[in-house]
């Protein structure tokens, strides 16, 4: 009996069955802790994402989602997952693309493609090309996926690209309607905080530090606001408020009124908070150098240098107060110079310098500290 005609139907039944199996082994993870196993996700929309397991069907409310766990995956998936969190960024853009081409899933598809947008967002640096190819991407994910859940995040991603691509006007338009959004949609006020800060460094690149200045005070307040319930989001919201108000400082330092940017920046270095108090401390070093540089002034250096070592003891968190306080530790050394710091001044330096690169390399302060390397 000739059986060839019944291969490629059992093999797609078989199939069927092996697509079926992997989506019912989906994991919902709530806020409150809760966790939803072997279901399969049939919509994952920010309105609601409801859930399979059998005949019963479970509707989660968006805000309630903390996550969800996929199963069957690509195995590129995966591996792009590993290679994003270890911060090889451009590693997990590409394996996310063939991830999603791989996907059965329409879910699992979309899924991957929103984190190729993410990891192309991380991998920028200070490539505006790249930047210009992440915003495209993410402009083409937010315009396909207008109910996603994580269309929130896709925003705020599309409005950061915008920013490094230099085009700070599209930049704001994106991150106020996100803002707009959180607060009539219901994205949650952790949204509205996150969209309010990238808004100020949006503006604060777009040459207009005033209005930075008032878009990081309200961030500050959005963050307060987000904390006044539990959240499982609380160390991002308070490490927002320390950004802001050393974002706020930072805008005097634009305006080259280093003498306000100094008292501003004193004036929280005995916040109870460590990691504020690192930050002021390294942000009132910044403030001493600039105001002391070029101009034979090694009695300010010096000064320069004492807040910026404390910034350096103090900070035993983030490492952003770290890297710049050695980058700007490595300018105190090459500004004294030679006839101040000794035949050795220029090593030292370049010894802080390498600091920076080494141990943050994903620190703003890393591009800076390879340019002055290379002088």
């Amino acid at each position: 009996m000739h059986t060839d005609h019944l291969i490629l139907p059992l093999f797609l039944l078989a199939s069927g069955l092996s697509a079926g199996l992997a989506a019912q082994s989906d994991i919902v993870l709530r806020k409150d802790g809760a966790k939803m196993r072997g279901v399969e996700v049939t919509e994952f929309k920010f309105e609601a994402v409801v859930a399979k397991k059998g005949d019963e069907e479970t509707r989660v409310p968006g805000h309630m989602v903390f996550a969800v766990e996929w199963g069957g995956l690509p195995e590129s998936f995966t591996i792009a997952r590993a290679a994003l969190d270890r911060g090889d960024y451009e590693t997990a853009t590409q394996l996310f693309g063939e991830a999603a081409e791989k996907a059965e899933r329409p879910l699992v598809k979309a899924d991957a493609e929103f984190f190729q947008v993410k990891a192309a967002v991380a991998a920028i640096g200070a490539d505006k090309g790249a930047a210009e190819t992440a915003a495209e991407r993410a402009r083409a994910w937010v315009t396909a996926n207008a109910d996603h859940w994580r269309l929130p995040e896709a925003m705020l991603l599309l409005g950061r690209a915008l920013r490094l691509a230099v085009k700070g006007d599209d930049a704001a338009q994106v991150l106020r309607d996100l803002d707009n959004r959180a607060i009539n949609e219901g994205f949650g006020a952790v949204w509205s905080a996150r969209a309010k800060y990238e808004l100020a460094l949006t503006l604060a690149a777009n040459g207009k530090p005033g209005e930075a200045r008032t878009q990081f005070q309200a961030a500050n307040s959005a963050a307060d606001t987000a904390l006044a319930t539990k959240s499982p989001d609380e160390a991002e919201l308070n490490n927002i408020k320390i950004l802001a108000r050393i974002g706020e400082g930072e805008t005097f330092l634009t305006e080259k009124d280093y003498r306000r940017a100094e008292s501003y920046f004193h004036g929280l270095t005995t916040s109870p908070e460590q990691g504020l108090a690192a930050a002021a401390w390294a942000g009132e070093g910044e403030a001493v150098f600039l105001g002391a540089a070029g101009k034979d002034n090694p009695g300010e250096l010096r000064r320069a240098q004492l807040a910026l070592a404390q910034g350096v003891v103090l900070d035993s968190t983030s490492g952003e107060a770290s890297a710049k306080a050695n980058y700007y530790l490595g300018r105190c050394q090459l500004e004294l110079g030679q006839e101040r710091e000794g035949d050795g001044f220029k090593a030292r330096a370049n010894s802080y310098f390498q600091i920076v690169v080494q141990s943050y390399p994903k620190s703003r302060w890393a591009d800076e500290a390879k340019a002055a390397l290379q002088q």
